[in-house]
């Protein structure tokens, strides 16, 4: 990875953008709405690619390889970058990585970091209800596949489709105490925000305001706070059942569609970025999830209630509601 970074420090000299703060997870806990609203500022530029996972050396799946060792391709996605202040990009599974902050440090010490943290218990759940729609997952019950989680990391139960397969132990994704303070060492506690998807959710305008603070840009903009990467299905199965049998995933085939959209220049970008989204109707509907079942979360509570209660006491905020049940 040091030859890695090394190629990205040179090749951003020729290039000339390059990203200084990152969203880099929980996934399922408002990253992409906070990437969207961030891309709606005027100091502010996010790509239209979301998710490039550039750094995080040690993350599984093909999704994870698109970046990976080529920063020309990387650093293409900020090439539209006009002088903003503040450039960013938003890579959700970098807050599992082991490796991340490390890379990420060696890249820019400066940098600023955003957490986004869940309820760990309706993290996971959301995480495999969007793992069946994009292919990742082959499991059709939550519950077996946090009990097959012991066989998959022998190799066993994973699709060959899989494009994250560090996301299928679920379990793993949850452990936001091992996992933040590898970013505050790193950076500095006053340069890596956390923001709880609770408050997020129930004042969207006011954490804003926070992170344009942290981020120190204008906070007086008129911004509409719309919902972003709500709870999808498959429309077709059959054309799921096309795409995995390929080998391929609905999730690569986004993200190479996205990344066109995104460097393409011979075709106006509303042109290419409807093709995306036309796509994704296709495949897509939205509904509800189905929620878990009082015994499964009663377990699950029981199971992760210290390390909410290490989190609690780490970032000085009494989350013990997400264990506690009515």
């Amino acid at each position: 990875m040091t030859h890695q970074i090394s190629a990205f420090r040179s090749a951003a000299l020729a290039e000339g953008a390059k990203p200084n703060f990152f969203i880099v997870g929980a996934p399922k806990c408002g990253t992409t709405s906070l990437h969207e609203y961030l891309q709606r500022h005027p100091d502010v530029f996010m790509p239209f690619f979301k998710e490039p996972h550039f750094f995080g050396s040690d993350l599984e799946g093909s999704r994870f390889r698109q970046f990976r060792g080529k920063p020309e391709r990387y650093l293409k996605l900020f090439r539209d970058a006009r002088g903003e202040k503040r450039i960013g990009e938003s890579s959700p599974w970098y807050l599992v990585s082991q490796r991340a902050a490390d890379e990420i440090q060696a890249y820019d010490p400066g940098a600023k970091i955003i957490i986004m943290l869940r309820n760990p218990i309706d993290m996971m759940y959301s995480m495999w209800s969007q793992f069946r729609y994009s292919g990742n997952e082959q499991i059709e019950s939550f519950e077996e596949a946090l009990a097959a989680e012991p066989g998959r990391q022998a190799g066993r139960r994973i699709r060959r489709a899989a494009h994250c397969v560090t996301g299928l132990y679920y379990r793993h994704m949850a452990r936001y105490f091992e996992q933040a303070p590898r970013y505050f060492e790193r950076f500095g506690r006053e340069n890596a925000l956390v923001i709880i998807f609770d408050d997020f959710r129930a004042d969207t305008p006011a954490v804003f305001r926070t992170v344009l603070d942290f981020l120190e840009l204008e906070p007086n903009i008129s911004m509409t706070f719309d919902i972003h990467n709500p709870n999808k299905e498959v429309r077709l199965e059959w054309l799921q059942k096309l795409i995995v049998n390929s080998g391929f995933s609905l999730m690569l085939l986004k993200d190479q569609l996205t990344y066109l959209a995104t460097t393409h220049s011979l075709v106006p970008f509303s042109y290419r970025t409807r093709a995306v989204e036309g796509v994704i109707a296709v495949y897509t509907k939205y509904e509800r999830r189905s929620p878990l079942t009082s015994e499964l979360r009663k377990r699950l509570a029981a199971e992760l209630e210290g390390e909410i209660d290490a989190l609690s006491a780490l970032l000085d905020r009494d989350l013990s509601h997400w264990y506690q049940l009515d």
